[in-house]
């Protein structure tokens, strides 16, 4: 069944699922991608979950308030046998955050502020890191930093640059946890899409004449034949 809403939501809906998909791409398999592609992972999360003003995800929401949205991550813990008494500037979790059907179900905003390392000492938000490659590392644009935490990890990355990849990982598995929340929802989009009846008809096969969606379907059907 089609919903009715407006045109602007149906390209919120558009944008979300193409997101989302472009999303579980770069986030399979984070050990083996490059540091550029995962710094892509940044301004994706941020337009999801952070934007300030409306995140894509409330927007979409809005309209799907049945459809439940839930985040399954592991806070950072740290590792057993780890040697507390040496001092680390940063420390962050990767493939143990991603959680599963056991781990607790938690909303946007207690995943965003759930503990995923430590900096100088203190607790490190998913939120924090997801800004900070955004707006500082140039996963959005290359800048100063200027929120709490930005300026000590900034320190780490020019030394990091070509030797290892290890720390920018967690915006894999952030991404992969964002997946697995979201996935639900863009199913409901496919099945139920925002439609203007004016211009979108269904036709004998099932799919709105006109529409994205159809599109996208098609787009799918060519990815299985290849």
């Amino acid at each position: 069944m089609a919903r009715d809403i407006g045109p602007q939501m149906m390209l919120a809906e558009w944008l979300f699922v193409e997101t989302v998909a472009d999303l579980r791409d770069r986030s399979d398999a984070p050990a083996s991608r490059s540091r550029y592609e995962l710094l892509g992972i940044a301004p994706l999360l941020r337009k999801l979950l952070t934007d300030r003003g409306e995140p894509l995800l409330a927007t979409v929401k809005r309209a799907r308030q049945e459809v439940k949205t839930e985040f399954r991550i592991r806070p950072w813990q740290a590792p057993v046998g780890a040697d507390d008494s040496l001092e680390y500037l940063v420390r962050l979790s990767g493939r143990e955050l991603v959680g599963d059907a056991e781990t607790e179900a938690l909303t946007a905003d207690q995943f965003l502020a759930a503990r995923v390392g430590l900096l100088e000492g203190r607790d490190l938000s998913a939120k924090q890191v997801i800004r900070y490659y955004a707006h500082v590392e140039g996963g959005v644009h290359c800048g100063d930093p200027k929120e709490d935490g930005q300026e000590a990890m900034s320190k780490m990355s020019p030394v990091l640059l070509g030797n290892t990849t290890g720390q920018i990982e967690i915006l894999g598995y952030l991404g992969q946890i964002v997946v697995d929340a979201l996935t639900p929802l863009c199913d409901s989009i496919l099945t139920s899409p925002t439609i203007v009846p004016a211009m979108h008809s269904l036709n004998s096969s099932g799919f709105h004449d006109h529409h994205w969606t159809t599109e996208y379907f098609a787009s799918l059907r060519g990815k299985a034949r290849a």
